[in-house]
């Protein structure tokens, strides 16, 4: 794989509501080698993007091996494992009100393939074109 190729996937989800019916969410990742600490996930449903969030990797990664043996992140997101019978999720809360839950294997499985193309530890940013992107848009 070229170094610097995007990895992307298509996440099934559900949000699951504090009142009403669990709401089926299709979530686009990304994750890009030139941004090396974040996985970027678009929530879409019905063929719009409600929210786009870019998420710390090893955050995800933490969480999903139950590093914490709890929840992981402070402030707007928060992520956790949790059995749901024989189905194995991974849980995050956004915001301390929206709460998305994955199938565990397919999170893992791209969460494996990101470490495939940027081992821990090996992450690396350019730091000059970072700031020369944030001087000029406000965000990267």
């Amino acid at each position: 794989m070229q170094a610097d190729a995007v990895l992307r996937d298509k996440v099934f989800m559900r949000l699951l509501p504090q009142t009403g019916q669990e709401i089926p969410v299709l979530a686009h990742m990304a994750y890009d080698p030139q941004d090396p600490y974040a996985v970027t996930v678009n929530f879409t449903h019905g063929g719009w993007t409600y929210a786009e969030w870019r998420l710390d990797r090893d955050m995800l990664r933490d969480a999903l091996e139950g590093v914490t043996g709890g929840a992981v992140g402070e402030g707007d997101v928060r992520v956790w494992p949790e059995v749901n019978g024989t189905r194995e999720e991974l849980c995050i809360e956004l915001m301390h009100s929206a709460v998305f839950t994955a199938w565990a294997p397919s999170m893992r499985g791209f969460l494996d393939r990101t470490y495939a193309a940027v081992p821990a530890g090996e992450e690396h940013v350019e730091l000059d074109a970072f700031l020369a992107e944030v001087l000029r848009t406000g965000s990267r």
